[in-house]
């Protein structure tokens, strides 16, 4: 013969209770339907050890009144602690994606802001050359107030040619009528 050896193991008691609802008040009648743990009942009567209840269906019975209690079971108020902290977990989870969607766009502006610095720099540089250009352009400049620019020069020649023709056929035709009794010969 084989020896096994006896393992003990943990077990519990089980808070699930089926509660039988029953035509007669003393429950000496096989139950008609079971109520489960947790369910909601309106009591209506009640005896020594009996209570007449509407179960959620809208019928009546009589259950043994000692299973009956005016505060929610531990069940659901463990289930109703759960589902609030799977709510809680996925509000968490989803504070905690939108926070690293955040920090992803945070980086990215830090990323642009430093790139706006370095232009920045580089265009306060450029600027500060372009300062200094303009002061020694403008030294230059003054060297030249006096000076006459070649296409004003050459513009006021031809006006003055032109003056200076106008003025010659004028004086040679007031000249020729003089002379010729005031007509003109060509």
């Amino acid at each position: 013969m084989a020896c096994g050896t006896a393992q003990a193991k943990t077990a519990y008691v089980t808070d699930r209770l089926q509660l039988g609802v029953h035509q007669q008040d003393d429950a000496s009648d096989k139950a008609f339907t079971k109520l489960k743990s947790g369910e909601r009942v309106e009591m209506l009567e009640e005896n020594r050890y009996h209570a007449r209840v509407r179960i959620p269906d809208g019928r009546t019975g009589w259950v043994k009144k000692t299973y009956l209690v005016d505060e929610q079971p531990a069940i659901l108020r463990l289930t109703e602690v759960e589902r609030a902290r799977d709510r809680a977990v996925a509000a968490l989870e989803s504070l905690e994606a939108g926070l690293a969607e955040r920090e992803a766009r945070v980086g990215v502006i830090e990323q642009e802001l430093a790139a706006r610095e370095l232009q920045a720099t580089a265009e306060a540089d450029e600027l500060g050359r372009l300062r200094t250009e303009n002061v020694a352009l403008a030294g230059r400049l003054e060297a030249y107030v006096f000076s006459v620019p070649g296409t004003l020069f050459f513009v006021a020649v031809a006006v003055s040619l032109g003056i200076g023709f106008l003025v010659a056929w004028w004086w040679f035709d007031r000249r020729g009528r003089q002379r010729h009794g005031g007509f003109r010969i060509h």
